[in-house]
């Protein structure tokens, strides 16, 4: 979303070897593919709020299937949230750690 974020995941990704993307391709088979149980760990879901709207989308389904989860909509980022707001991104992450909710 942010010019610098983009700057950063562009030469981030330049050195992402080619041959690696065979990978990438069966990480679908691993994400979702069982109905999940209660949980007994806290669970944080979060994306930018300028982030593809399937993304956003997704993190309200997915709300809806874990009730009991934490989540957070950065206001001034998209998908690559600790790249556009990296402050706010760690503040978030910190306070979830210390206390495994978002008091929010």
């Amino acid at each position: 979303y942010t010019l610098q974020a983009q700057r950063n995941f562009y030469e981030m990704n330049v050195q992402f070897p080619k041959k690696s993307f065979r990978y990438l391709s069966s990480l679908s088979s691993m994400v979702n593919v069982h109905q999940s149980k209660q949980r007994k760990y806290p669970l944080l879901i979060g994306c930018g709020k300028h982030d593809i709207p399937m993304e956003l989308s997704a993190i309200e389904t997915w709300k809806k299937n874990e009730p009991q989860c934490s989540v957070i909509v950065f206001e001034n980022a998209g998908h690559c949230v600790n790249m556009d707001a990296p402050q706010k991104f760690n503040s978030v992450m910190e306070e979830f750690w210390l206390n495994g909710n978002l008091k929010r």
